[in-house]
């Protein structure tokens, strides 16, 4: 038998390369950081790297590498949109992290270097060939999550939420494995293009040595459709998606806030990222058995999400249930299995990401040392007594919420007119009543800050330039989304060239 060692195209994954080695710098330079303003010097240096990565990623823009590393890697616009957002999502929560690790004592070398290694597995993800790459990136997004979720070691309920976190998210790890296993057994290969080889389908992805194809009169082999149902389960739990949410409330609540900022939108724009690679890419003949399994679980979602968030009295949980919701939407894009629904895809994950960073920012900003002011009832009167926390997260529900002309109503407007044109009518008309329920809750919100008096005196918040410019820089990219649409939908059909 002859050993064959694939050719080493380390343009193809200079991103990663570079998101890693940024990692490993910040943990070495963390030796040498000055003891009084470590944490600014670290803070720096991921910064730094993050915009290396980010001109990494648009130099192989247009690259175009569909099979590197023999087929694991896929190195295309794709891929580069994903690794620009991941590097977006990890800079802003750099800035809002940098005034919470000062006044909660975290050690910020460990910290930093957490985020780029989960930025690293993300970006894995997004450019997986494979399953098994799928796997790689998501254990190493996973473990990062899991030690982050319990970073604020003195509290309790970071414990609790880093230990529920961690013993969820290995049973679906143990599921993602078991649907790896099941396709590898019905196709004879875990390769993207391979998979969609055997079924038929010719495919860019394909590695040199793809097995034999299934014989036409086989039919789809039924261990197949229960492998496909465990990667929707293993997947599903990463999107926080129903019934696989359970933990995300009370990991949200009990996280720092910094970290549950950054969970709420990288993960989950990491799992759509695998979600939208493995299926249209392995399964795109299948797709009449596989989206109707994501249209159950869409439609369950987008109502579990809404219905259970107008309880809520923590604006953490209140946030958690809406990313579930949110979740929701972005899945019956998903199912509509199109061009437009890909791009809506895309769009929308910028736009929530924005909007959500900018979310948990007002959130950091009214908290202080031992007292993080979570409760609705403290958002009472903030927009006269704090004018620009009041405005930005009036614009932030409004974008949650889908009222134009914000970044989020334009990405709901694309995501059911996908649902729409794909003839899902009865998905599309659900996703739109449940934004509406959804309205209640976001403008509760505002209501509290303009409308209701305070009960107690929360005292002018501590300085923080960082997370101050972080919900700045979310304002100003949920208008501008608002505003001008048209530009980044241009941008993400440019990203979708792998749907042929």
């Amino acid at each position: 038998m002859q050993l064959t060692v694939p050719q080493l195209d380390f343009w193809a994954i200079a991103p990663v390369l570079a998101m890693t080695l940024t990692g490993c710098a910040v943990l070495v330079a963390d030796l040498f950081a000055p003891p009084r303003r470590g944490h600014t010097f670290l803070a720096l240096i991921s910064l730094i790297g993050l915009a290396i990565t980010a001109a990494l990623s648009l130099a192989i823009w247009d690259y175009n590498q569909p099979a590197a590393f023999a087929g694991t890697v896929a190195a295309d616009n794709f891929g580069q949109f994903f690794n620009l957002l991941f590097v977006l999502i990890v800079a802003v929560t750099v800035l809002l992290s940098h005034e919470q690790l000062e006044r909660d004592e975290f050690h910020p070398g460990e910290y930093y270097t957490l985020l780029l290694f989960s930025a690293a597995g993300m970006m894995l993800m997004a450019g997986a060939g494979d399953l098994i790459m799928v796997f790689l990136g998501l254990e190493l997004l996973s473990i990062s999550l899991y030690i982050l979720a319990g970073f604020s070691r003195r509290r309790l309920e970071s414990e609790e939420a880093s230990i529920k976190y961690l013993l969820l998210g290995s049973f679906a790890t143990g599921f993602l494995l078991y649907g790896i296993a099941l396709v590898y057994g019905s196709t004879g290969s875990t390769n993207l293009g391979c998979v969609a080889q055997a079924l038929g389908n010719r495919s860019q992805f394909a590695s040199a040595a793809c097995p034999t194809a299934l014989g036409a009169s086989a039919g789809v082999p039924a261990m197949l459709l229960a492998g496909i149902g465990l990667l929707i389960v293993g997947l599903g739990f990463k999107a926080a998606v129903a019934p696989f949410h359970l933990w995300t409330p009370d990991v949200y609540e009990g996280s720092p806030t910094a970290v549950t900022a950054y969970m709420s939108v990288a993960a989950k724009a990491a799992a759509f990222a695998a979600i939208l690679r493995v299926f249209l890419i392995a399964f795109p003949s299948l797709v009449s058995d596989w989206s109707g399994m994501l249209a159950v679980i869409a439609i369950m979602t987008m109502v579990v999400g809404n219905t259970v968030a107008i309880a809520q009295q923590n604006i953490k949980r209140l946030l958690a249930y809406s990313s579930i919701a949110h979740a929701g939407y972005i899945l019956v894009a998903v199912v509509a299995a199109t061009s437009l629904g890909v791009q809506s895809v895309l769009f929308y994950t910028l736009a929530y990401t924005l909007m959500n960073l900018g979310a948990f920012a007002v959130v950091i900003l009214l908290g202080r040392r031992g007292e993080e002011n979570v409760m609705l009832a403290d958002y009472a009167g903030i927009g006269y007594r704090q004018p620009f926390l009041g405005l930005a997260m009036t614009v932030f529900m409004l974008s949650l919420a889908g009222i134009p002309p914000t970044a989020g109503f334009f990405g709901k407007f694309y995501i059911f007119s996908a649902a729409m044109q794909a003839g899902q009518y009865g998905l599309a008309v659900l996703g739109i009543l449940a934004s509406v329920i959804s309205v209640y809750y976001y403008l509760r919100v505002i209501y509290l800050m303009y409308m209701v008096e305070p009960s107690r005196d929360l005292g002018a918040p501590a300085p923080a330039p960082w997370a101050t410019a972080a919900a700045g820089i979310a304002v100003v990219g949920v208008v501008l989304l608002g505003l001008f649409p048209q530009v980044i939908l241009d941008w993400t059909l440019a990203s979708i060239g792998f749907m042929g």
